[in-house]
């Protein structure tokens, strides 16, 4: 794990003031005191008092003062094969419960003292050398990851068995919160609870599409923004947007808007 950037913040009087952006990272956002939203890929999770929120690289984000006084840290690191980063649908459940968890009960106190300690280790982050500081608040990271994806495993809700239309529904809410990111079928599936197989007949009669499909076009149409409005090489935007390599990228792109992603650029900016 490489720490990028971090910090620690305490706004008076802000009401409605903003927070936030897009970045190749991965975030993890506590909330210690006050009332915030975070709106995240398109959904906004409430905070009232203690949260803490994992963030993905490459999904747009912002924190929503609503209280008067606010107090938080956050933490962007990049994270190597070997961390503990939660699986994606971990995460998105796990954004889900806060604002709804009840931090006296078990095993929420060990959580709660992580938390914790991860930010008084950056207030202190002055009194260290950076790289010792790094190592150190790299150590109190991965401890939140495993703690969080131990916590979420042991709530982990029994299948509710919905309309045909909802699960749809669910899923393409899903997709287009966390489409950046590396997913495959049965990442997808076990977020509804269905087999793989199923869930690909259920959503084909429901859209017309596949999962993927979906997957593919909500990208694809992701990419068409950034190469229209931002200055970012092909690039990066073939990997912001979820794309395994460039050349996938630039066939998938060439089928579906019939030219080739920087020719379309060039054409849209005249």
């Amino acid at each position: 794990m490489k720490i990028r950037q971090n910090g620690f913040a305490e706004v008076v009087g802000g009401v409605g003031g903003r927070a936030g952006g897009v970045h190749p990272y991965c975030e993890l956002l506590c909330i210690l005191d006050g009332e915030a939203d975070l709106e995240w890929s398109g959904v906004a999770y409430k905070a009232d008092g203690l949260a803490l929120f994992v963030i993905l690289p490459n999904t747009p984000h912002q924190l929503v003062q609503r209280s008067h006084a606010l107090r938080y840290w956050y933490a962007e690191f990049h994270a190597d094969d070997a961390d503990p980063l939660p699986a994606v649908d971990v995460i998105y459940k796990w954004n889900g419960l806060q604002g709804g968890i009840d931090w006296e009960a078990d095993p929420y106190p060990a959580l709660r003292a992580a938390l914790h300690a991860a930010g008084m280790l950056m207030k202190a982050e002055r009194s260290l050398p950076w790289d010792m500081f790094g190592e150190a608040l790299a150590s109190d990271l991965r401890k939140l990851l495993v703690l969080i994806s131990s916590i979420a495993a042991a709530r982990k809700p029994a299948p509710v068995h919905t309309s045909g239309e909802v699960v749809v529904s669910e899923t393409m809410r899903f997709l287009e919160s966390v489409f950046p990111q590396p997913l495959t079928l049965q990442t997808i599936a076990d977020y509804t609870h269905y087999n793989p197989s199923y869930l690909v007949r259920l959503f084909r009669k429901q859209t017309g599409l596949t999962p993927f499909s979906y997957l593919n076009e909500l990208r694809l149409n992701a990419a068409s923004e950034y190469l229209q409005h931002s200055p970012m090489t092909v690039q990066q935007i073939s990997q912001a947007c979820g794309f395994q390599s460039i050349h996938y990228f630039s066939r998938t792109f060439k089928k579906r808007f019939g030219v080739a992603p920087s020719e379309w650029r060039r054409v849209r900016r005249g």
